[in-house]
């Protein structure tokens, strides 16, 4: 029998495979084909419904064995032996970064604001620099950083992410750079507050690491790395990044921090869901506090460049070739935690 549903479906196997069967995805190695929009609308409502549950259906029950499931040591030590050199280095990063949030402070002998009382005897003199005002004061090399930087991560686990990853690995790469982010924070949670979520079809906010709970061991990091690919594999097909990066900006700052991070990763499937370049910048910069950087990793034909060129200078990368992509994302991270806070806000 041919299952009907709304995605890229197959009548043999599963999604992006061609014919319109299947509510779930398939990751062999056969040429992709996506059915058009006129196509999708053919498709009665019923049977895109009972397709979706299915799917929906199917995602509990694996997220359920993900759950039961035993440790595989060797499947997340081959994890962590690929991005070992980047997670090293992404810790002597993490470690020496210095706290960067402006106090407010008292400012003597300025020529206006509030009369300052230990200047008296200068008024009578005709001091005219006898007044105090509040300012902001950036904090002097070496302070301890009272607050946690707070950051949240945003990735892509839509369905194309699945659909390619014979392709180019991307999500196999994003998987990666996902061990590289929380091996490197482990033992940090004294200075940095992380979150993890992910975007697709389904949500624009698929939560999978909290801010103030990051995951204690192995084992529950691997069943994160697990989860992202069971979402990636049964989500409906349709883009969420517009509105993942917006929650993730809101929510970032939700509580007090030193400094404010939104790191999102995409594969620009944009233009098939009329999202315009223009979407994207707005919610980059809807708020001048955080320091919003979107990773395209996938293109079609030149729409990650295009996009990419249409924002304000280290807004938007392009990685093309995922085998960089924990690197890059490495390096723009250190990058970013680097920048004086004033020039990142000159950009917005």
């Amino acid at each position: 029998p041919i299952l009907l549903c709304c995605r890229h479906l197959t009548a043999v196997g599963g999604a992006g495979m061609g014919g319109k069967g299947g509510p779930w995805r398939s990751d062999s190695n056969k040429p992709v084909k996506q059915m058009s929009d006129a196509e999708k609308q053919q498709v009665a409502a019923k049977i895109t419904a009972e397709a979706r549950q299915m799917a929906q259906n199917a995602l509990r029950r694996r997220l359920r064995e993900i759950e039961l499931s035993e440790f595989d040591s060797a499947q997340y030590d081959a994890y962590v032996a690929q991005v070992a050199r980047e997670i090293s280095a992404l810790r002597v990063v993490l470690e020496g970064v210095e706290a960067r949030a402006k106090e407010r402070v008292w400012l003597g002998s300025q020529s206006s604001g509030d009369l300052d009382d230990r200047k008296l005897v200068e008024t009578i003199t005709g001091d005219r620099n006898v007044y105090k005002k509040r300012a902001e004061q950036p904090p002097q090399p070496g302070s301890p950083q009272e607050k946690p930087k707070r950051i949240r991560f945003v990735l892509d686990i839509s369905g194309s992410m699945y659909r390619f990853n014979h392709q180019d690995k991307r999500l196999d790469r994003l998987i990666l750079s996902t061990v590289m982010i929380m091996e490197a924070f482990e033992g940090f949670e004294h200075k940095y507050h992380y979150s993890i979520v992910g975007h697709s079809g389904d949500s624009p906010e698929i939560p999978l690491v909290d801010y103030i709970k990051p995951p204690r061991n192995r084992n529950e990091r691997l069943k994160i790395l697990q989860k992202m690919k069971a979402h990636s594999e049964y989500c409906v097909s349709g883009d969420s990044t517009v509105d993942a990066v917006s929650t993730a900006v809101d929510n970032v700052v939700e509580a007090e921090a030193d400094e404010y991070f939104v790191f999102a990763v995409s594969d620009a499937n944009l233009r098939r869901y009329g999202i315009r370049p223009q979407q994207i910048q707005s919610v980059l910069t809807q708020d001048v506090r955080v320091n919003a950087i979107v990773i395209f990793i996938a293109s079609f034909a030149d729409e990650a460049d295009a996009i990419r060129d249409s924002l304000a200078a280290g807004q938007a990368f392009v990685c093309l070739d995922t085998a960089k992509l924990p690197g890059i994302f490495k390096n723009i991270f250190t990058s970013t935690l680097l920048k004086d806070p004033d020039a990142r806000q000159s950009t917005h």
